[in-house]
């Protein structure tokens, strides 16, 4: 086996500044808990609904050039790299504005869909009509910020997806809500930080592209032809990703009447943000290891492509069994800084975590399989995950409803995941679990074990004192993981601060 540390820094380097944005998203945290008191459960029950379907219809409008990007742009020169930037961009701008015009013209007709409390029903034709233009923003955001990934620069759109987006977003539902547009008010909020993020997303393509040959990359020809093949082979799977997280929220807004339709979307997206949270750790390494798995297939060299896999799954398990845990300890403190309505998200928080935790043991299985595979694979294991969401889903959730849609999507998440492992092993001899994994795993889940004894008497604490103690056990075990878990060669490669906390050898 490869002992390169390079291999691991480049690792732990992207994956920190990727998980440091993904962890500014307590950003949103704080919104929606804003946003349940300023706005009320239907309200932001409507929002979540609506924000939902148009994450499912970027999945589209994208055309999978963000997955494109981290493909094409590694292994090209130059002058290459800005035509497929150029091309991923116009693309789904042209397809992103078709469908806000459609969506405009056809709103009357949409809101048959839908369903909303009594005074944003009398109001839903004019918010859709707003709404729906967030949609070619957002599909810009979603490409630019994936260009800069692409050129495996993993910071900057920290700023514009995170910070930008979603402290603007926040600011302006206060003062849109302090000004008594307590129903467009969240959603032109939206509207306003995501136009800008888009904007400031160009202006970090025109920092790392020729932003004259981006403007001028043709729509046509080989090069754009081979784009649009492989990005159409994985729109399926793309979109059957989003439905995973987002088909919850619409299935239960369109089963259930009227407000608790809203209402119920609401309590699913709450448990879904907090549950995120361990989601954010497996995506952050897929991020990673996407476009260097292209870059080491490039070039051959398949022996750091192993190391990187095996270095990010035990990571990530390692990570997310601690972090997990003190969720779950900390989420009664979380809902009741809501409405009391949403404490009907108590167990489907506890149930996606979990399903979260255990998708993370896959590790970056699904990039590896995205960037090496055949391109129909990513599609085939998607269908074969929401086809599980789909069944368990029809069963569970007419009787159980936010629990049983969160039970469907744990279940569909991990059939996805797991296949993508499995084929990883067969198809190209990669598999994460080494010798290396057993006492970093091992020591991470004997300390996910003692933060869950403490589980049971957490609902008889007064706020703050989950959340307090769930962040200190959880500060405890990630510092005892490094300091016992890892080996000397995984705690170089995290830094300074984890070399200087490691036992001192004997002299």
């Amino acid at each position: 086996m490869s002992t390169d540390p390079e291999h691991k820094k480049r690792v732990a380097g992207g994956a920190g500044f990727a998980f440091l944005g993904r962890m500014g998203a307590l950003i949103e945290g704080a919104s929606v808990i804003a946003f349940t008191w300023l706005y009320g459960p239907v309200t932001f029950g409507l929002f979540a609904v609506l924000w939902s379907y148009v994450k499912v219809m970027t999945a589209i409008s994208e055309a999978a050039m963000t997955t494109t990007l981290q493909r094409f742009v590694p292994k090209a020169d130059k002058d290459e790299a800005n035509i497929v930037a150029g091309h991923a961009l116009k693309l789904g701008l042209l397809v992103s504005s078709l469908f806000a015009i459609a969506g405009t013209i056809a709103a009357p007709s949409l809101t048959n869909f839908i369903n909303a409390g009594e005074a944003d029903a009398e109001r839903l034709t004019t918010v859709i009509r707003i709404y729906v233009w967030v949609l070619p923003f957002w599909t810009t955001v979603e490409i630019g910020t994936a260009a800069i990934r692409a050129r495996r620069t993993f910071g900057p759109e920290i700023k514009v997806r995170i910070f930008y987006e979603q402290g603007l977003r926040l600011v302006s539902a206060v003062i849109f809500a302090m000004t008594g547009l307590l129903t467009y008010g969240l959603f032109l909020a939206h509207l306003v930080s995501v136009f800008l993020a888009a904007v400031l997303a160009l202006r970090l393509v025109a920092k790392n592209y020729d932003m004259g040959a981006v403007l001028r990359a043709p729509m046509f020809g080989p090069l754009a032809k081979e784009m649009r093949s492989y990005g159409f082979s994985l729109m399926p799977a793309n979109l059957i990703k989003r439905l995973f997280a987002e088909f919850p929220v619409m299935y239960l807004n369109f089963l259930l009447p009227g407000a608790a339709g809203a209402a119920a979307g609401g309590y699913y997206q709450v448990a879904r943000k907090v549950a995120s949270a361990v989601q954010a750790i497996r995506l952050t390494f897929e991020y990673v290891i996407a476009p260097l798995a292209a870059e080491k297939e490039g070039t051959g060299d398949r022996q750091a492509l192993e190391d990187m896999f095996a270095y990010a799954t035990r990571l990530s398990v390692s990570i997310a069994l601690p972090f997990g845990a003190a969720l779950i300890l900390a989420r009664n403190d979380i809902l009741a800084t809501m409405q009391p309505e949403f404490a009907a998200a108590t167990a489907a928080i506890a149930i996606l975590v979990a399903g979260r935790i255990f998708e993370a043991a896959t590790g970056p299985s699904s990039a590896i399989i995205e960037m090496l595979g055949h391109k129909l694979l990513p599609t085939v294991n998607s269908i074969a995950g929401l086809l599980g969401m789909l069944g368990i889903g029809l069963w569970l959730i007419p009787e159980y409803k936010v629990t049983g849609a969160a039970i469907a999507a744990a279940s569909g998440l991990n059939i996805t995941a797991i296949l993508s492992l499995i084929q990883s092993r067969i198809l190209f001899g990669l598999f994460p679990y080494t010798s290396a994994a057993i006492r970093p795993i091992l020591t991470s889940a004997l300390l996910a074990g003692g933060i869950m004894a403490l589980v049971p008497s957490s609902f008889s604490w007064a706020p703050p004192i989950g959340i307090t103690a769930s962040a200190a056990v959880l500060i405890t075990a990630v510092l005892l993981v490094i300091r016992y878990g890892l080996n000397d060669a995984d705690a170089e490669a995290l830094g300074k601060f984890a070399v200087k906390i490691r036992p001192k050898p004997k002299s």
